[in-house]
């Protein structure tokens, strides 16, 4: 029952800081929707900063529970694990809920940077991690060119294949709803990018195999 409770209140509190922003909303509130007290919630969350912290750091541990494949895949191929881990992210980051709390951020991280702190901490550099061991992987393996640093190109390879998406919803455009649509343009992507930085030039992976398909 606890549990259920616990996430009852992360997962209202995700809903209402989405929708109303951070500012905007209370505990009172939150408690309210529900339907449980106020102090129920102040026994677990000291103050609303610290409900969102945990908002925030659960959404991250969520993204990473997802995202991340599995040792055996890293270790025999690579860039297949990279490749689905881009694909598990996309769907993640185009999320309403995802969308919600980003605009959230954008709108008030200004007035509350300490916040926009702890969901670098808690989101955005454990998934720059991820990525940057997946390049590191490839790399020792020898599909990357020489000079090719993980960390950067981990970064710009991001940029492109969730960065440009995820801001083109923020901005309300309905972009890549289906899932067709979003293999289509992972695939473009990935071997538009690809083609800079592999030693030599390496098929697609398929989708959903460890096998590759051919461009």
């Amino acid at each position: 029952m606890s549990e259920e409770l616990d996430a009852l209140i992360l997962k209202t509190a995700t809903r209402l800081f989405g929708e109303q922003g951070y500012a905007a909303t209370s505990v009172e509130q939150i408690a309210a929707v529900a339907g449980v007290g106020k102090q129920t919630i102040y026994r677990r969350h000291p103050s609303k900063e610290n409900l969102f912290k945990t908002v925030i750091a659960e959404l991250g541990n969520s993204f990473l529970l997802a995202a991340s494949p599995s040792e055996e895949m890293v270790s025999s191929d690579p860039l297949q694990a990279l490749y689905k881990t881009m694909r598990m992210l996309l769907d993640l980051i185009l999320s309403p809920e995802t969308l919600s709390l980003s605009r959230t951020f954008i709108g008030e991280g200004w007035r509350f940077p300490d916040l926009v702190d702890h969901a670098g901490a808690h989101i955005f550099d454990p998934l720059e991690k991820l990525t940057c061991k997946l390049l590191t992987a490839a790399s020792r393996a020898g599909l990357l060119k020489e000079g090719c640093e993980p960390e950067e190109t981990g970064q710009m390879l991001a940029t492109l294949c969730l960065g440009g998406p995820h801001q083109q919803m923020l901005f309300g455009r309905r972009v890549l709803t289906t899932a067709k649509e979003r293999d289509d343009y992972l695939d473009h992507a990935w071997r538009a990018f690809m083609t800079g930085i592999l030693a030599t030039p390496v098929a697609t992976p398929a989708r959903g195999t460890g096998r590759r398909k051919r461009p």
